[in-house]
């Protein structure tokens, strides 16, 4: 350039340096992508072998591109558990009937949004007129069977008395141990799920508290599917 002759050690530095980089980042990108498949596969090791002291046909599945499914069975009722994050843990159920109608409910925050999506269905909070559940839990739902969940909810308060049945279950499902925020979301093509942001690992590494949420789970299934 401009007549001035570039060294050939000059040009071989800058050409191994680019050769360098063009190895290494990709070898880092590769490495790192390895080291949170293995993270992961040992992490729903351990899960899948805490599940084995509460449930029975525990199996994992080991996701190519997804998370590992831990498939078990409670009672005859079949489960799948996954950890789509490090602070996320997923619980679907897989029984014959799907859901007929959409629902969300979840942990209710400072401020809880007007609506919800289920798929393409936009459904409105309802509101139960009862303290105890509506600053605490904000339920999706539209039509009759807004209604129907709305009467569950408060047949399961009577006064006095311990809350059960469809109320009960909301309430164990929000307050189990590490666990920031639930979510439960069920419609005929999204089935039956449950989505835990956890604080802490105690629904993790405790299987009788995860047996609870399960349980639950099928509780809420067995009120809300068979209406």
């Amino acid at each position: 350039m401009n007549g001035v002759d570039i060294p050939v050690w000059i040009q071989a530095f800058v050409l191994g340096g680019i050769a360098l980089v063009t190895l290494l980042v990709p070898a880092k990108i590769l490495f790192e992508l390895t080291k949170t498949s293995r993270d992961r596969t040992r992490r729903a090791r351990d899960l899948a072998d805490r599940l084995r002291e509460r449930f029975g046909g525990v199996k994992l599945d080991r996701g190519f591109f997804g998370p590992h499914r831990i498939r078990f069975t409670i009672e005859g009722r079949a489960a799948v558990v996954t950890m789509p994050d490090e602070d996320e843990l997923e619980i679907r159920l897989e029984p014959k009937l799907a859901p007929a109608f959409p629902l969300v409910a979840r942990t209710r925050g400072a401020f809880a949004w007007p609506v919800a999506f289920e798929g393409f269905r936009m459904l409105p909070m309802l509101r139960t007129f009862d303290a105890l559940i509506d600053e605490s839990i904000a339920i999706y739902a539209t039509g009759a069977f807004a209604g129907y969940v709305r009467e569950a909810a408060l047949d399961g308060l009577p006064a006095g008395e311990k809350p059960r049945g469809v109320a009960e279950s909301l309430f164990v499902l929000r307050k189990l141990p590490g666990v920031r925020t639930f979510e439960l979301r069920m419609s005929p093509r999204g089935g039956f799920r449950l989505r835990f942001d956890l604080r802490t690992e105690d629904l993790i590494h405790r299987p009788d508290e995860l047996e609870s949420a399960v349980h639950h789970a099928f509780q809420l299934y067995d009120a809300l599917v068979s209406y």
